[in-house]
Formats: structure tokens, C-alpha cells, sequence
């Protein structure tokens, strides 16, 4: 068995290095297109700039707008759940007293029937 899980831990340890050079290769080649389209674009150096610019500044505001969207609705599903959480309180507890009301009724019943059957 020993032999066996050795191998088989080898094994392991070269799947994940594989994978973690597969990844490394897919990296550089996505880093090395990138500083490729960037140099050989047709626009000036400048112009490119500012079009970078442009483009992280309308996605870092597409990213708060979502965020704010997100945090209002998560607002608003919070104080749904907080009122249906009252609510189901509210009404457990409703029931609680009826169920101690019905016992307090129930014992105070049985003593007053044995008198009477007697």
C-alpha cells in the first residue's frame, strides 16, 4: 500500500506542476498579445493613453453603479427578511399564550369536573 500511495503522491505533484506551468504559459502569451496590440496599434502613443484612461474610468463607474445597485438591493431584501422575521415572532409567540392559555384553561377544567362527577 505504502509503494502505491507513493506513486500515486507523484503522480499528484506532477499533474499540479503541469498545470501550474500550463498557467504560466497562458499568462505570458495574454501579457505578451497585450504589449503587442499596444505597440503596434494604430493610434499615437498618446492617444492610446488616453483611451486606456477613458475606458478604466467607465469601467470602474459601471462597477460602482453595480455595486451601489447591489448594496440597495441587499437593502431591501434585508428589511424584507427583518419584517417576516418580526412577523413569524410576533405570531409564534401569539400562539405560545394560546397554547398556555388552553393548559392554564385545561387544568383549571379537570378540577371542577371531578367535582362535579363526584
Amino acid at each position: 500500500m505504502k509503494l502505491m500511495d507513493l506513486l500515486n503522491e507523484r503522480k499528484r505533484k506532477a499533474e499540479r506542476k503541469e498545470k501550474v506551468d500550463t498557467a504560466k504559459k497562458i499568462a505570458l502569451g495574454t501579457a505578451i498579445g497585450a504589449i503587442t496590440g499596444i505597440l503596434f496599434a494604430p493610434k499615437s502613443g498618446k492617444e492610446t493613453r488616453e483611451h486606456i484612461t477613458k475606458k478604466t474610468k467607465d469601467t470602474a463607474e459601471n462597477v460602482k453603479k453595480s455595486v451601489q445597485d447591489s448594496v440597495e438591493s441587499i437593502k431591501e431584501i434585508e428589511g424584507k427578511i427583518r419584517g417576516d422575521i418580526k412577523e413569524k415572532v410576533k405570531e409564534f409567540k401569539e400562539r405560545d399564550m394560546i397554547e398556555v392559555e388552553l393548559e392554564k384553561a385545561k387544568t383549571n377544567e379537570e378540577p371542577e369536573n371531578n367535582q362535579e362527577i363526584q
